[in-house]
């Protein structure tokens, strides 16, 4: 078993959505150091100025800052990544370079640095369109998108690292992730954001699409137990929530919370094409039909149990955005 309490910890995106919630608890199971590594391409500083930790602003393609900063850590989570879909299918060279390139990075400064434990950030996206629904451990592996194939390609690394050098890896495939400092740009977000400006949420086609929503409480859970279990070494684990909703479930959802008098718009522009309604909102190519993860084995083996279903998490949400009214003044799409 690899402790926390007592042990330096090395967070990579410690100022963004995942990780400044697992820097919290980090700190809360004990650990003697907490060094956030983050460049604030999409990380707050607010999230983590009243944390007891030590922040190093730098990017994961920095190599020798990267090793140097990691330097007497025990225990590595890389939360660093480029996030946004769009990004790699407009640039997949930038995609490369931050998800693969920088995921490696992190690999050989861990190595260099004699690291006991690395939990890597992955995601369902290495699926690609669901083959059996809920989608195993074990579903083919056919991802649509650049940031899929980048994610998958860091989980081999992790794998290959485990199995070569003997670093000890584990790899979370997550669900949709959403709560209190979530980044803009996402579904949830964007019906969220419409909602308290009065405007009602923009769906494309039928809104049937089915999605897997875990809140990020649950994200971190999943984190503590695979960062202490040392069992399953290079192995990846699916991380999904409760709630399997469709995309007008998702609507109703924050309409009810937020203001129940609107009515959903349904738009259905051609992937890659703008909303007539929304111009900075276009829609995806390659849209998955559905996508839920089977967590069976991720419980029976890390014990981890997800708790918090997608209505309390929008509640959740939205009271944290009241009180963070500018924190989704940017898209990064735009």
């Amino acid at each position: 078993m690899v402790e926390i309490e007592g042990k330096k910890v090395f967070l990579t995106g410690g100022a963004g959505f995942i990780g400044s919630n697992l820097a919290q608890r980090y700190l809360e199971e004990g650990a003697s150091e907490l060094v956030i590594y983050d460049n604030f391409s999409t990380g707050e500083r607010s999230y983590i100025e009243d944390l007891d930790a030590t922040l190093v602003e730098g990017d994961i393609l920095e190599y020798e800052k990267l090793k140097n900063a990691m330097e007497g850590a025990d225990i590595v989570s890389h939360h660093a990544a480029e996030l946004e879909v769009f990004n790699g299918i407009e640039n997949s060279v930038h995609e490369l370079d931050v998800n693969i390139k920088g995921t490696v990075h992190v690999l050989n400064a861990a190595m260099k640095n004699e690291v006991e434990k690395v939990v890597y950030a992955s995601s369902g996206g290495v699926y690609g369109q669901a083959q059996e629904i809920p989608e195993p451990i074990d579903h083919p592996l056919f991802p649509h998108w650049p940031y899929g194939v980048a994610k998958l390609a860091g989980e081999k690394y992790c794998t290959q690292y485990s199995l070569l050098y003997g670093l000890k890896t584990t790899s979370f495939r997550y669900a949709i992730v959403f709560g209190p400092h979530e980044w803009y740009g996402r579904v949830l977000t964007l019906f969220i954001k419409r909602a308290l400006e009065g405007k009602p949420p923009i769906i494309f086609a039928e809104g049937e699409q089915r999605r897997d929503f875990v809140y990020v409480k649950d994200v971190v859970e999943a984190n503590i137990l695979g960062t202490l279990n040392d069992e399953y070494n290079g192995q990846a684990f699916n991380v999904g929530g409760i709630s399997h909703v469709n995309v007008k479930d998702i609507a109703k959802i924050v309409i009810e919370e937020i203001n129940p008098d609107l009515e959903p718009i349904f738009d259905d522009p051609k992937p890659g094409e703008a909303s007539k309604y929304q111009p900075n909102r276009k829609r995806l190519p390659g849209e998955l039909i559905d996508f839920i993860l089977d967590i069976s084995e991720t419980k029976e083996k890390l014990g981890y149990e997800p708790a918090v279903d997608l209505k309390q998490g929008v509640h959740n949400e939205v009271e944290w955005l009241k009180e963070n009214p500018d924190i989704w003044n940017y898209d990064p799409r735009v």
